[in-house]
């Protein structure tokens, strides 16, 4: 089996545990909704891992739409924000990223988006996610079209960028395939557009192997010298 997911080397603002809280009136519906979506009650942490939560942040957790909320920050500096939510498939529960911004400038490209998917990955392989969903965004300050591929994240390619694509990348249908080589993730940070992904949680998948490829990319290159991430 290959080794598990390696965490990347900690910032000062990654420290201690989230404080992880309830919506208000809703502490049972969150528990029996727990219960249901992975048949045990979890630990504080574990929400917290679930939402990759940094230490410093505030997690609050409720139930929507017949699943899981949670909703972190870092009050009062509002540095950085995740909206995300738990639901029930067939196979298993799914994890789904609706939103994940890193406001404070100083802080993009210095890996702290890349351990909150980290942590987050971990959490969710233990606790039997079978998948990883969101919207990889390209619209105003938005990287989330390059950078989610870039973590792992498959999706097809539409077919008004597979008729563009040059030559050498004439072969590729979806996103990852694309993150295979420096000429294809070139080309996708220049034209790549807003589309749906998933990250497959198994773990001998295409989608576990490139974050495993792309984190040891990342710990090998000192922090200033490598492409820019959130």
């Amino acid at each position: 089996m290959p080794p598990s997911v390696a965490m990347p080397r900690a910032e000062p603002c990654i420290r201690r545990r989230a404080r992880v809280t309830f919506c208000p009136g809703e502490r049972g519906d969150v528990l029996g909704m727990v219960r249901r979506l992975f048949g045990r009650t979890l630990q504080l942490a574990e929400l917290a891992g679930l939402a990759g939560a940094p230490g410093d942040a505030e997690l609050e957790v409720g139930v929507y739409r017949g699943g899981l909320y949670l909703e972190f920050s870092d009050p009062p500096r509002h540095h950085y924000h995740g909206v995300f939510q738990v639901s029930r498939c067939p196979g298993g529960p799914i994890l789904r990223i609706d939103a994940l911004h890193i406001r404070q400038p100083a802080l993009r490209g210095r890996g702290l988006g890349l351990r909150m998917f980290a942590r987050q990955v971990a959490t969710a392989v233990r606790l039997g996610v079978t998948r990883i969903e969101t919207e990889a965004g390209r619209r105003d300050d938005e990287n989330g079209y390059y950078t989610w591929p870039r973590y792992g994240f498959h999706g097809p390619l539409p077919a008004c960028v597979r008729e563009r694509l040059p030559a050498d990348l004439a072969g590729a249908l979806d996103v990852l395939d694309l993150m295979q080589s420096d000429s294809g993730r070139r080309w996708w940070r220049e034209h790549g557009l807003t589309l749906p992904v998933v990250f497959d949680t198994h773990p001998q998948g295409r989608c576990r192997e490139s974050f495993r490829r792309y984190l040891a990319s990342r710990q090998a290159a000192p922090l200033g010298e490598t492409e820019p991430r959130p």
